[in-house]
């Protein structure tokens, strides 16, 4: 029996021993995360000019390790109990090759930037690829897409599928199911494919290291030694050598010492369970706090907010509202933000009443920053507020009531006389008149981040107002030429800026490319995604070809418009939907351009409205007008509702303008 002691205590040491090794080899990340060029990474990491572009490309290298796993096992990520080993083992990784720490906590590296992606319950790659509608993800996104318009194609396919399986989820729900939907494309293909996927999917480049020419040391056949072999593991020693006695004083002195360690390691585990599970109660007892306080908030807005807006706006009562809007049946237009009635109070002032319909923290947001924005925007082409009402968890605005509705309304409905070529030329003025002021002339200046033809409303003589302030977004630096912002992805499918949706930087320019976008549905009245179709992706091969693009033209407007002015207007829908903002105009030149096209004859206007430097622009302030050249102030802001006629002497004046004034834009598609 004494012999039984020793043996049961080396078995149980030996025990420790292995579930010490195991649970080390357990505990290794399993994410692949070599083969990457984090020499580039840290460079661009390292110029504070580029977070936006460090964020993407340390979003990239992520995505393709997790795609790598996924290849392998299917799974979108590591499970919860690897997460926090995977991501300190990526932080030190980036740290070792020179990316700061300061710029993974800017990223939001863990929390914005993951390393399992569960998409809306989605955590592996079968679940992604049989989800609706991503068949065409998966159509469009074939490599290679070094093509730009295949790029493009991709994203749109992308960001369709997205915002059906999303819809108006936060912006890290977004970004966690684009990376899922990244993934599971690139866990299809090989390395090369994937990196390429990235690339079109992050806006990333040069992220592959090639390979080293010659032969690897482990690639070597090993020299024999003279020395005597050594075992690798404890079934190879009892075979190969024969067992020594001071083996045993070996394993006496190693295993305890092991076994230490694995208790010490497992009571520091403990502790640091204890210290997590204290802060997560705190943060939730936080949670509740700022609930409670948010509710406050929600069902009574603060009191200097109500003195400013009373001060400006009138402030109706919930009563008369209702009753002014037939009890709210006398509906006009309805939105994600909710239903819009038409009112006619007692005073006989006609109104259009918005009413919101989410009892949200973020609907109260929207509700006050509108009214703010509002209270100090005033132009002809930006639709008026005219007052509020607050009750309880009801939230109105009472807006200035437009005739004749919305753009979309006219171009879509079929019982609707549809617009003629001269109105629609007016029409595009208008709404360009309206971002010149937002982006050149309020202060601060503003990029509204949702244009679209249900956002432009027009009144009893057709002219065009930009309405829903609601996604506005305020420079903030108060400059003119807008820095790329990371913002919350926000907006409507088919006018979205691509560039915006992969780098999350807003600048005007996002503006400029949903600009675009109205202008061909001006031109086409087809809508912004019809069929399952972007209408820029649609109308790729039409524009591509000169002798159809007559067939863009809306059908219901016969022959009656100008060939000249068709050509000019679809050269600045092309300028306005390049794929990166750079290479687009500025509103002031989009609107340039219309005037030169809808009235050459007057030429001495468009001269005297040129573009001005932007550091000119910032020195001589905000408050500077375009100057106007004499005689023909009736053109400005839109106030010109005649048009050039199409006499041969107009259109060549304008193509020769054209030409002269811009290098021929490169075609997005």
């Amino acid at each position: 029996m004494a012999l039984y002691g020793p043996a049961i205590f080396l078995g149980f040491l030996l025990f420790l021993e292995m579930q010490f090794f195991s649970t080390n080899a357990a505990s290794e990340c399993p994410l692949d995360m070599a083969g990457s060029n984090y020499t580039l990474t840290a460079s661009i990491c390292s110029n504070k000019e580029e977070r936006g572009k460090c964020c993407r490309y340390i979003n990239a290298l992520i995505a393709i390790s997790v795609a790598r796993y996924a290849n392998s096992t299917s799974n979108l990520g590591v499970n919860a109990e690897l997460s926090k080993i995977c991501l300190d083992k990526i932080a030190e990784t980036f740290q070792f090759h020179g990316v700061t720490r300061n710029a993974t906590v800017f990223c939001g590296f863990g929390t914005k930037i993951p390393v399992n992606y569960d998409c809306q319950g989605r955590t592996t790659v079968t679940q992604m690829l049989q989800s609706p509608q991503f068949s065409s993800v998966t159509k469009n996104c074939q490599v290679p897409l070094s093509v730009e318009s295949d790029c493009r194609k991709c994203l749109n396919a992308g960001i369709m599928y997205l915002r059906n399986l999303v819809g108006t989820a936060n912006n890290m729900t977004f970004s966690t199911c684009r990376d899922a939907t990244y993934a599971a494309l690139a866990s299809q293909v090989d390395n090369a494919s994937a990196i390429d996927i990235a690339r079109c999917f992050f806006g990333v480049h040069g992220l592959s290291i090639p390979p080293v020419s010659g032969t690897s040391p482990s690639q070597l056949s090993p020299e024999v030694s003279p020395s005597p072999p050594v075992a690798a593991s404890p079934t190879q020693l009892s075979l190969l050598t024969p067992v020594k006695e001071n083996h045993h004083h070996y394993h006496l002195t190693l295993v305890p010492a092991v076994g230490i360690a694995v208790t010490v390691m497992a009571v520091m585990m403990l502790l640091v369970l204890i210290v997590l599970i204290w802060r997560k109660s705190k943060q939730l007892e936080d949670s509740d706090a700022t609930d409670k306080k948010s509710s406050k908030s929600f069902t009574q807005p603060p009191k200097r907010f109500q003195e400013v807006t009373a001060s400006i706006f009138k402030k109706y009562s919930y009563k008369e509202t209702k009753k002014a809007t037939d009890n709210f049946s006398t509906i006009i237009g309805q939105g994600g933000f909710g239903t819009v009635y038409k009112a006619e109070f007692k005073d006989g002032y006609v109104a259009a009443v918005k009413r919101m319909n989410k009892v949200s923290e973020q609907a109260e947001d929207e509700f006050c920053r509108e009214i703010e924005l509002l209270a100090r925007l005033h132009h002809r082409h930006l639709v008026a507020l005219r007052g509020f009402c607050i009750e309880r968890h009801e939230r109105f605005l009472m807006y200035e009531y437009m005739a004749n509705g919305s753009l979309k309304d006219l171009l879509h409905n079929p019982g609707r006389t549809p617009l003629s070529w001269r109105a629609r030329i007016q029409i595009a003025i208008d709404v360009a008149n309206a971002l010149e002021y937002l982006h050149f002339y309020c202060d601060p200046p503003l990029c509204h981040r949702d244009i679209k033809s249900s956002n432009i409303l027009l009144d009893e003589n057709f002219v065009a107002k930009v309405a829903d302030f609601g996604l506005a977004h305020a420079s903030q630096d108060g400059s003119i030429c807008f820095e790329p912002v990371n913002t919350d992805i926000k907006g409507t499918p088919g006018y979205m800026d691509p560039e915006y949706v992969i780098t999350q930087e807003l600048t005007e320019k996002s503006d400029v490319y949903s600009y675009g976008v109205v202008l061909l549905e001006l031109i086409t009245s087809r809508r912004a995604i019809q069929d399952n179709k972007n209408l820029i992706e649609w109308a790729e091969i039409f524009l591509t070809s000169e002798s159809r693009i007559t067939e863009l033209v809306d059908p219901n407007i016969g022959d009656s418009y100008d060939f000249d002015q068709l050509q000019a207007l679809l050269a600045v829908v092309r300028w306005c939907t390049q794929r990166e903002g750079h290479a687009r105009p500025s509103i002031k030149q989009v609107l340039r351009l219309l005037y030169e096209c809808a009235d050459p004859m007057h030429s001495g206007f468009v001269q005297s409205v040129e573009d001005e430097d932007y550091d000119e622009i910032e020195g001589k302030g905000r408050t500077s007008r375009s100057r106007q050249h004499k005689g023909e102030g009736i053109f400005h802001s839109g106030d010109g509702r005649c048009l050039a006629s199409s006499s041969s002497t107009s259109r060549s004046y304008c193509s020769r303008s054209f030409l002269i004034e811009t290098s021929p834009p490169q075609s997005p598609l």
